[in-house]
């Protein structure tokens, strides 16, 4: 599967004390893919998001919704004001090994 990133820094979203609390956590190597979008019309924004894939061999954790996600592997204990949060998740980690990837959506 091709990759362009060594690797990226997930911080899953939890709940402690009624607060969010985040657990960190590093993959390999993914591919990322930034893009911007046009609006409809001039009362709408642009929707600009992150297309992520990640091989099922650099996956150690599935992500959700609401996770937030950085494009590099950080030593952060929480998220830097930089990380997107993903919007949608899929587990595509069936079928031939050389195709199983995670694939990730984020704003």
């Amino acid at each position: 599967m091709f990759t362009n990133i060594a690797g990226c820094t997930i911080y899953e979203k939890t709940v402690v004390n009624r607060a969010p609390a985040y657990i960190r956590h590093e993959t390999g190597p993914v591919y990322w893919q930034s893009s911007v979008g046009e609006s409809g019309g001039k009362d709408r924004e642009p929707q600009d998001g992150i297309f992520i894939s990640i091989p099922a061999a650099s996956a150690d954790y599935m992500p959700k919704t609401d996770d937030r996600i950085v494009g590099a592997v950080i030593a952060d204990e929480q998220p830097p004001a930089t990380a997107f949060t993903i919007t949608n998740a899929k587990d595509l980690r069936y079928g031939s090994r050389r195709v199983q990837h995670i694939e990730l959506t984020a704003r």
